[in-house]
């Protein structure tokens, strides 16, 4: 009888869980306009981090990643692991536009290849980018190619 109570509690329990949506924000970092990581932040002072990646340079392991805010903008950022001195990079052209993506650059490991959009609406001006963190105190930009969007 208390294995069918058991299994009968657990067939409610999921019922319940998949009837009721509840959001799944546990796994959303979020992170301040100082790059600094904070779970606490109200959604208007807050980023959230859609893309982070580890990489190594001259014997230290950096995290690079960016954070999007609710209207679409972003913010890119560099830190030691576990957001240690954690800091916005301070480059105008990728800091000022609307990220579309982000990867590593397959071939150079300190490298990443930003996709860059100049506004939200229809044929609107976009850029990608190589952002080379080899020296992170002096990150270098390059433009790799540039189209407008579509409809």
């Amino acid at each position: 009888m208390a294995q069918i109570t058991l299994t009968s509690g657990l067939a409610i329990s999921l019922i319940l869980g998949l009837s009721f949506k509840t959001p799944t924000t546990a796994q959303e970092i979020y992170i301040n306009d100082r790059c600094q990581k904070n779970q606490q932040l109200n959604e208007f002072d807050r980023f959230t981090i859609f893309y982070k990646s580890e990489f190594q340079t001259k014997g230290q392991t950096y995290w690079f990643y960016s954070g999007r805010y609710q209207d679409g903008s972003t913010i890119i950022c560099i830190s030691q692991p576990g957001f240690k001195q954690a800091k916005p990079l301070e480059i105008e052209k990728i800091q000022s536009g609307y990220i579309d993506g982000i990867g590593k650059d397959p071939r150079n490991k300190t490298a990443f290849l930003v996709t860059v959009r100049e506004g939200n609406g229809s044929y609107v001006p976009i850029f990608q980018y190589r952002l080379n963190l080899s020296t992170p105190s002096k990150p270098l930009l390059t433009k790799l190619k540039s189209w407008r969007s579509q409809q």
